[in-house]
């Protein structure tokens, strides 16, 4: 068995990794023999015949699968604490129902169900407040369409 480590200490500190890291072709040792100069390894990296092992990696796959069951739990009824709008606040909610009004609404005037004027209509009651649901949406709507 030839004894290598002077080459492998070479590599590593040419490419700035660990020694454990460097691998060595088995079949080239004869030829690796020669190499006693920092030329003469960069000569054989080039050819291949030294390589670099990737870096190994601890799996972080069952802490976050393990994060997210955690989250998860301990979300139920009985442990929620404070007030309703201390969890969502009241604006929050505000702005996501009258985002989804508004979608659908643009939604109606684009496939030509409303008209353009009904539209401006329904987006000012919207806006007031007078309409807070889709459902009530729905029912105004419809008179709309008796009328």
């Amino acid at each position: 068995m030839v004894d290598l480590s002077n080459k492998r200490r070479m590599a590593a500190e040419m490419l700035g990794v660990g020694q454990s890291r460097i691998r060595i072709d088995p079949e080239a040792t004869e030829q690796l023999q020669d190499a006693i100069t920092r030329e003469s390894i960069r000569g054989w990296l080039s050819a291949g015949l030294i390589w670099v092992e990737p870096r190994k990696g601890i799996s972080r796959g069952r802490v976050r699968a393990r994060r997210l069951k955690a989250k998860k739990k301990g979300k139920g009824q009985g442990s929620k604490k404070g007030a309703k709008g201390a969890r969502i606040g009241k604006k929050t909610l505000w702005v996501e129902r009258v985002r989804m009004l508004r979608r659908k609404l643009k939604v109606l005037r684009d496939r030509g169900e409303i008209t353009n004027q009904n539209f401006k209509f329904f987006y000012q009651q919207i806006k007031g407040g007078q309409i807070r649901t889709g459902k009530r949406l729905d029912e105004e709507l419809v008179k709309i369409s008796r009328r």
